[in-house]
């Protein structure tokens, strides 16, 4: 029996107890795998304790780990992006990071890594669609991408494994979509900024089998993490006729969410294109590629 638990692969998440690190956590589970996620309050036997802010983490599992998964980060879409909260946005990626690759050399039998970062870092083209090897923009996403994703080379000179550039994650409980689907619900719903404006997304299902699949096909690179892209516009009609809510309301002006957002109004308002054929031509395929089959999957029991 003792045999047998060790022959079972350990995946340690950092920052599993977000939106997609929860979704991870129980799709590897099913999966077979072993599970444990770093947190900073351990409650349960699968909980590793760290703190990256004072560079402390328990060794306990630590020699049990095969697999390291990397999604650790502040919220970016919450709070005002001051000059202090952009110093935590960054520093919660890039410096949780080089702690872990300071901490590889404790985990012996580590195996393979998937270090997640942002498609929003390609800067504002028109009509540009992006591949992985596009340059970076000179926003602050695209900075705080750049540094991220340095930060996850310390780990990849170590190590076997691939960035994933994650998109809007849609879910029917939380994340992005929660915030475009409450005041649709309430009946307040409407276009925001010219509604042509295109946004990557992936479904949350789509994501965790990706992550999945680069651990079964040993995944290297860089790579662009979403199904498909459609407009604000095509995404908020949609949305209100699968819920049965009507759109009365004009369009928000973007200069008014400029107003109200600063400078982070641009994750509504920017205009990203980007390329998903590098992972499918890895042979990855997605269950989910149009809005209404996302949608149908989320609320057809409505």
């Amino acid at each position: 029996m003792q045999s047998e638990i060790k022959d079972i692969p350990t995946v340690l998440i950092a920052g599993g107890s977000g939106l997609i690190g929860t979704a991870l956590f129980q799709h590897l589970s099913h999966q077979g795998y072993r599970v444990i996620m770093l947190t900073r309050n351990p409650k349960k036997s699968t909980d590793v304790f760290w703190n990256p802010t004072a560079a402390t983490m328990s060794l306990d599992q630590l020699d049990q780990v095969d697999i390291l998964i990397n999604l650790v980060g502040e919220n970016i879409g919450a709070g005002r992006w001051t000059k202090k909260r952009k110093a935590q946005i960054i520093a919660s990626r890039v410096q949780s990071t080089k702690f872990l690759a300071a901490m590889l050399p404790k985990m012996s039998r580590l195996k393979y890594y998937i270090g997640a970062s942002g498609i929003n870092c390609y800067g504002q083209l028109d009509d540009k669609v992006f591949s992985e090897s596009q340059a970076y923009g000179s926003d602050f996403l695209s900075s705080v991408v750049q540094q991220w994703e340095e930060a996850h080379q310390d780990i990849l000179k170590q190590v076997k494994g691939c960035v994933f550039r994650v998109s809007m994650v849609l879910t029917p409980h939380g994340g992005t979509l929660h915030y475009i689907k409450k005041p649709i619900n309430l009946g307040f719903g409407a276009i925001l900024g010219s509604g042509h404006q295109n946004s990557p997304w992936i479904h949350i299902d789509d994501l965790c089998r990706m992550m999945h699949f680069a651990i079964d096909k040993n995944l290297t690179g860089t790579y662009n993490t979403f199904a498909n892209y459609n407009t604000n516009k095509e995404m908020t009609i949609l949305l209100a006729k699968w819920l049965r809510r009507p759109l009365f309301l004009p369009r928000v002006p973007g200069f008014l969410l400029k107003l109200l957002l600063g400078e982070r109004a641009v994750l509504i308002l920017a205009d990203l294109k980007a390329s998903n054929q590098k992972i499918k031509d890895a042979g990855f395929s997605f269950n989910f590629s149009s809005l209404d089959e996302v949608f149908q999957s989320f609320f057809s029991k409505l």
